[in-house]
């Protein structure tokens, strides 16, 4: 109850955001322009970074994400988490969408705009990796952000424990269903299948 009444004492007094929640389009501007310089200017070190894989997956950049992900892990009332069955129609329009829509759409979308539409602009050599990645980022369900989001920004005065059941219920799926259905939907676009990606990589969707 203690998250809840939070959350109504937020909008009763119509918080308004953050200097950094107002400019947040800014500030990911400038942090991708200065990434670019970095990496242009200082090549070495960010290729070393960049060699840093296990299965193609980059272990600094799991790493960090975990560190987001814990500090708002440390704020969740967990005995209240028993509430969350009053919530099961938004949980199971998440799942469906999750994976009944989001995976097979996002392939199909994938095929019509990368192999039709975009395919003259784009390397021959590189148009199965787009799609490849377009369905790896699809079928994997948010996380890190939707929990970063929903307890820290006064857009949304989301409530931590049913963020925290949504996301902690997907996980579980997603430990079983994400390499069978991007193996799956992969093979469709005859796509070499990297199991030892898949099966490394599920956990660590930012």
């Amino acid at each position: 109850m203690s998250a809840q009444c939070e959350v109504t004492a937020k909008r009763e007094a119509g918080s308004s955001m953050s200097l950094f929640e107002r400019y947040l389009t800014v500030w990911v501007g400038l942090c991708i322009i200065v990434d670019i310089a970095l990496v242009h200017w200082f090549p070495v070190p960010f290729q070393a970074i960049a060699q840093m894989e296990v299965a193609q997956v980059n272990q600094p950049v799991a790493v960090l994400i975990w560190l987001m992900i814990i500090p708002i892990l440390l704020k969740v009332d967990f005995g209240a988490l028993h509430q969350v069955k009053e919530h099961w129609r938004g949980i199971g329009v998440t799942l469906f969408i999750n994976w009944g829509v989001k995976p097979f759409s996002m392939a199909l979308l994938g095929r019509l705009f990368i192999r039709g539409i975009f395919a003259p602009y784009l390397p021959a050599d590189q148009l199965d990796a787009y799609i490849a990645g377009l369905i790896l980022l699809a079928t994997a369900p948010c996380t890190a952000m939707v929990l970063v989001w929903s307890r820290l920004s006064s857009l949304s005065n989301g409530d931590a424990n049913f963020t925290l059941s949504q996301v902690a219920l997907n996980d579980t799926i997603m430990v079983f269903a994400f390499a069978p259905i991007v193996g799956l939907l992969l093979g469709l676009s005859a796509i070499t299948v990297p199991w030892d990606t898949l099966f490394i990589k599920k956990p660590k969707r930012r």
